[in-house]
């Protein structure tokens, strides 16, 4: 997402009006302002001062930069760039509509989380109701994913808070302060929507690990609207990753008792479980390669 915002020369001329202005912007270093939050500076800097000139006049001298939300903007302070947060727009959307509801999904997650070794710079994968609606700016920057969860299933979408004391994460800050899935949802997520996770090769690495973190109960409550291939497949990775007990804890606990035939991924040569019902073309060749299989 910031990688999408244009870079600004870092001498600029600043209006003695603005003088201010900028220095407690540069002090207080906003990651996004909207209108109501330049007004607010403008009130205490310069209170006659018409806030939509203001920022026109601050987008012209590159003071500000416009976000992909319409009426959020970007500070780019004294001697710097743009922040290359990759969370900005995501951010810009929370300052415009503190209420809206998401969740950092698939590789950010599996990243803050440590499942992978190196950060994913394809498009953010979020996870929203289904009642949200993505603004139309913020589209082309991240991939949507739905998985059959309102907004009331939050609670049960991050870490849990002893998780987060044992991996020595800071519980407000832990994923760029934004909420992002946990371990439980994150597996729900890959069981039920295998395409929409991309670098599985560097998951693998760390499966074992991801299946360790999770806690059987809450995955249960996470599949309880799920699909039977989606329990199956969440089922056959604790397995994979070792965990077979919980794997077995799993199946068991499905509405429905038949397998239906599934697969992870798409090729040739996947691996048949016939406990599972599920053709593996990912894990297993994976598995296989780094010898663990």
């Amino acid at each position: 997402m910031a990688s999408q915002m244009r870079d600004v020369p870092f001498d600029r001329r600043i209006p003695r009006w603005a003088a201010p202005l900028v220095a407690r912007l540069a002090q207080d270093r906003p990651a996004v302002l909207t209108r109501a939050d330049i007004a607010g500076y403008l009130e205490e800097t310069e209170p006659t001062r018409d806030t939509d000139a203001a920022i026109r006049e601050l987008v012209r001298l590159d003071w500000l930069v416009s976000s992909h939300l319409h009426g959020v903007w970007l500070f780019a302070p004294p001697g710097e760039g743009i922040s290359r947060d990759p969370y900005l727009d995501l951010r810009a959307w929370r300052a415009k509509d503190p209420s809206v509801v998401f969740a950092l999904a698939g590789e950010a997650s599996a990243w803050h989380l440590g499942y992978l070794d190196r950060r994913d710079d394809g498009p953010i994968a979020i996870w929203f109701p289904e009642s949200t609606k993505v603004p139309y700016g913020l589209r082309p920057y991240v991939s949507v994913l739905r998985l059959g969860w309102d907004a009331l299933a939050m609670p049960m979408l991050g870490p849990s808070a002893s998780l987060l004391r044992r991996r020595r994460l800071d519980l407000t800050y832990w994923a760029s302060g934004l909420p992002a899935f946990g371990p439980e949802a994150l597996l729900v997520q890959i069981a039920a929507r295998p395409a929409s996770f991309r670098p599985w090769a560097d998951l693998v690495a760390h499966l074992e690990d991801l299946a360790t973190d999770c806690d059987v109960d809450r995955l249960a409550q996470l599949l309880a609207n799920q699909s039977a291939s989606a329990w199956q497949r969440t089922a056959y990775l604790l397995d994979a990753a070792g965990a077979n007990d919980p794997a077995r804890e799993i199946l068991r606990a499905r509405p429905t008792a038949r397998l239906v035939q599934v697969s992870l991924g798409r090729g040739h040569g996947g691996r048949h479980s016939t406990e599972f019902g599920v053709t593996d073309y990912v894990v297993a060749p994976l598995l296989a390669q780094a010898g663990k299989a």
